[in-house]
């Protein structure tokens, strides 16, 4: 079966984008159309928001400051894979990070 809409954790291919993104928002936002990714770029240091995702279709660093809304409705697109569960949990980490209130 051929999921309509990715999940939190899946890696995707965007006609046009090139490079792989990292799906974010979870599977009930993902539903209504849209997903929240950050890309996966290679060659950039690891830090705090910059979080090295390794699975066999998407090596690289989650670039966890750079949240993008995508509308997959009008977009072409493609899961090439997932990352596993403690990779998306240091993900979801950095991300809620950045939003804390001190």
């Amino acid at each position: 079966m051929v999921k309509k809409y990715p999940e939190q954790g899946d890696v995707i291919s965007i006609e046009n984008v090139p490079h792989k993104l990292l799906v974010v928002s979870n599977h009930t936002f993902n539903e209504a159309g849209g997903v929240v990714v950050c890309p996966i770029l290679r060659d950039v240091d690891e830090s705090a928001l910059h979080i090295s995702i390794n699975c066999k279709q998407a090596k690289g660093t989650a670039i966890c400051e750079q949240l993008k809304f995508i509308q997959l409705k009008s977009r072409s697109f493609r899961i090439v894979g997932s990352i596993s569960f403690f990779q998306l949990t240091d993900i979801s980490d950095a991300i809620q990070g950045i939003f804390e209130l001190i």
